[in-house]
């Protein structure tokens, strides 16, 4: 007897539920995430890697490409964002329309994702209605038509994007503009004024930079072979142009600072940045995240204490924390040769400026922390890593950009093994570097803009 009859059995015998459960306790993998990861190189540049997974019931195949918004040329700016919310347009083989109907009857989903280096189209769904919709993923990614009409019905979508974003997700994105002078210095949002002004033209002359050298081809839960066929099926034109160049040209920090006002009164978010790591030095990359990490637990201690308005001095930093309801949430992002860390603090407008000028004296002063408080970010930082092995789009996407950066972390039990062989000792001196250069940093305000004293951010520097 099978066990789908034993499943089938327990509805009419209850007696033999408990032993069914355990019975289907032992045949369930013990460990989940990803077991085994398959990379290959194919002859025409392009990176191919699967992971087997364990215990996950949906599979994820993604394909990006290294061409972000750092891409973009002057008619250009903005592509990036037209193409990410034209991924469910029609393509040469198959229509909007058709797509989306099919792809809601079989429960699935088809994203994309992008940032200044890559831009991702992935494809979810159980693996048995894989083989029928990879070519639903091939059309999207590129062949897409980019019609003249397309192109003008997404146009009032792309400014109610503009208009809907959230505080948070501005201020990242301008304090990267406000801290980078080069390529990184674009937005990955279209400015408000150049989207009437984006036409089929400046897209399809963006999407030239899909070529094999800057395609990955990845996968979680999806059979290496199968992958390696998808990856084959792919026809991409090489062009050498000048806008390949443009990904090698360097960014450097200028110190700048940027704002978005959204009126008297609207809720005040703040991004202090200083520059971080690329991706291409692991040791560095998982000594940045493991200080990300350290600040969330400490961060945890604020929050706390602005919600029943406890002043908290115990904290390393030295900060007193008797505003009303801030939030203080550390970020470190990385692109291919380097990055940005800081951190991004949101309260009302009365306690903006105190809460404003607190932000910017935690990242001058992020290097007071102890030993004891790094082993306390190394274990949340594993706990992150956890959790993230429960998403396959996250395993695919995250392997791609492990193909882009030249770094294999199989799983999370390797990372462990890296985040456990650095020393700590290490983790405070790259904390006492990053605020050695804190005369670069970078801050951006999103919201009630006059409640910031504009000077009194930069006081905090001297």
């Amino acid at each position: 007897m099978n066990i789908i009859n034993r499943i089938y059995l327990k509805q009419y015998l209850p007696g033999i539920f408990v032993w069914n459960v355990k019975h289907l306790s032992q045949c369930l993998p013990k460990v989940y995430g990803s077991e085994e990861v398959h990379r290959t190189h194919m002859l025409n540049g392009v990176r191919v890697a699967a992971a087997q997974s364990l215990g996950a019931q949906l599979s994820a195949c993604t394909i990006m490409f290294q061409a972000g918004s750092r891409l973009e040329r002057d008619n250009q700016l903005g592509a990036s964002h037209f193409v990410r919310a034209m991924s469910g347009c029609s393509g040469h083989a198959y229509s909007l329309v058709g797509k989306a109907r099919v792809l809601q009857q079989r429960g699935c989903y088809l994203t994309c994702s992008s940032d200044r280096q890559t831009l991702a189209f992935t494809l979810r769904c159980p693996f048995p209605h894989f083989h029928d919709l990879k070519y639903f993923l091939v059309d999207t990614a590129t062949r897409c038509c980019f019609h003249e009409w397309e192109v003008s019905d997404i146009k009032p979508f792309i400014k109610d994007n503009l208009l809907r974003m959230s505080s948070e997700q501005r201020a990242l994105d301008l304090v990267q503009k406000a801290f980078w002078a080069g390529p990184l210095h674009q937005s990955i949002f279209c400015d408000e004024a150049r989207v009437d002004s984006m036409s089929s033209a400046n897209l399809k002359d963006f999407v030239t930079n899909f070529t094999p050298s800057n395609c990955i081809v990845t996968s979680c839960g999806i059979p290496f072979e199968d992958t390696l066929k998808l990856a084959e099926g792919l026809h991409l034109q090489c062009v050498h142009d000048v806008c390949c160049e443009q990904e090698h040209m360097f960014s450097f920090p200028r110190g700048g600072y940027e704002w978005h006002d959204l009126g008297s009164g609207s809720d005040t978010c703040v991004a202090a940045a200083l520059l971080g790591c690329g991706t291409q030095d692991l040791c560095c990359l998982m000594k940045h995240s493991i200080l990300a990490a350290t600040w969330d637990v400490l961060f945890a201690h604020l929050r706390e204490g602005a919600l029943d308005r406890i002043v908290r001095d115990q904290t390393p930093l030295g900060c007193q924390t008797d505003e009303l309801y801030p939030t203080y949430k550390p970020f470190s992002i990385s692109y291919m040769e380097t990055g940005v860390f800081g951190v991004l603090a949101k309260s009302h407008s009365s306690n903006a400026n105190k809460v404003a000028n607190t932000a910017a004296q935690l990242l001058a002063n992020m290097d007071k922390l102890s030993v004891e408080h790094i082993d306390y970010g190394k274990k949340r930082l594993k706990l992150n890593l956890s959790i993230n092995e429960e998403n396959c789009i996250n395993i695919s996407e995250s392997l791609g950009l492990q193909m882009a950066s030249k770094v294999h972390i199989d799983g999370p039990l390797n990372a462990y093994y890296v985040i456990d062989s650095i020393p700590n000792e290490e983790v405070l001196q790259l904390a006492k570097d990053i605020v050695s250069r804190k005369s670069d940093m970078a801050f951006a305000v999103v919201g009630d803009v006059d409640a910031v004293s504009h000077e009194d951010l930069y006081d905090n520097l001297r």
